[in-house]
């Protein structure tokens, strides 16, 4: 009985070591797989860099999933690429010029190209902030979510967003903006413009055609769009519901083209301006500081409409709103 006591004794000390060494085992594989996790937290925080020397007229492609993005043209013929918070970042070479054998076309991507591609790798960039430095010749095309943008001397732009706001400045040979949800804003730029938004407002100052026949165009479903020192033969503006405002010289045998649903179209032009007008408010007024020829009213079942002439006609300018005031004011 004695015996059988002690050894139950034993028994039990042993099933209570081997509990004690089980959660002291699962305790040590816990603490090391969190501190495991941490490391790799602070591993994502660390910025990601690259670059590549390219052909001084490079393509660049790139798509962004979310982060703030930053673009400025330098003199170098080289790509550098930085991204913060965020993804790793590569270059996938699409083209190369046959004789020096440089980059025709890069395609930025949101993983490290040096290793083997995984299934799973995402080719957009993503990140707290996302900059890159660039040709001033090159060629930008961007895609992307979510993303509020800048982009600084470079040779074009193209850029198509879900929503953000889109900066370009000194843009030398044209711009393609969309952003279906944010403000689209270009600056001292030249070249064909092609802008959009659904949802925000477009600007653009001092932005000139850089060839015969480049055109301007803008356009918003809910936003105003306002227009200084343009110098196109040729400008269509077109509004859903958002007012027009274009301040600046009427170009001697320009086109404008202004249309809005529900807002006003308000120019401010010189004294000396030249043009034919074709102008219709519906249910809104129409006023001019600048004296008019030939005038010619319209009322026709709620549509209201005026044709006339200012200085010798040299311009073409159709206005047209539906429920909102037209005015042609003295610069």
């Amino acid at each position: 009985m004695k015996l059988h006591t002690q050894t139950h004794k034993a028994v039990s000390k042993s099933k209570t070591f081997l509990v004690l060494f089980t959660l002291t085992l699962l305790f040590s594989v816990n603490n090391t797989f969190a501190q495991t996790v941490k490391v790799s937290r602070s591993a994502s925080r660390i910025p990601a860099e690259k670059s590549i020397s390219v052909d001084a007229k490079i393509y660049i492609s790139m798509c962004v999933a979310e982060g703030k993005v930053k673009i400025n043209g330098w003199e170098r013929n080289e790509i550098r690429a930085f991204v913060r918070e965020g993804s790793a970042v590569g270059f996938e070479v699409r083209k190369r010029n046959e004789q020096t054998k440089n980059p025709l076309w890069v395609e930025v991507v949101g993983y490290e190209t040096t290793n083997n591609k995984s299934n799973d790798a995402d080719e957009c960039l993503s990140g707290r902030e996302i900059e890159l430095d660039v040709p001033r010749n090159s060629t930008v095309d961007i895609k992307g979510s979510a993303s509020e943008t800048a982009i600084n001397s470079v040779n074009k732009a193209r850029i198509k967003y879900e929503s953000g706001d889109i900066f370009l400045n000194n843009v030398a040979r044209g711009i393609e903006a969309l952003t279906f949800e944010g403000d689209v804003t270009v600056e001292n730029s030249s070249g064909a413009m092609n802008l959009t938004t659904t949802t925000g407002n477009i600007v653009a100052f001092n932005v000139n055609p850089k060839e015969i026949g480049d055109i301007f165009k803008s356009k918003t479903t809910s936003g105003a769009i306002t227009l200084q020192q343009l110098e196109y033969g040729q400008t269509e503006a077109n509004s859903s519901s958002g007012s027009i405002r274009f301040t600046g010289k009427v170009q001697n045998g320009g086109q404008y083209n202004f249309r809005t649903s529900n807002g006003s179209i308000t120019l401010s032009i010189p004294q000396n301006s030249s043009g034919k007008l074709d102008a219709s408010f519906g249910f809104g007024a129409f006023d001019s500081e600048l004296p008019l020829k030939n005038q010619v009213r319209t009322n026709i079942s709620k549509s209201q409409s005026l044709t006339a002439l200012f200085g010798s006609g040299d311009a073409t300018l159709k206005l047209e709103t539906f429920s909102g005031a037209i005015r042609i004011k003295r610069q």
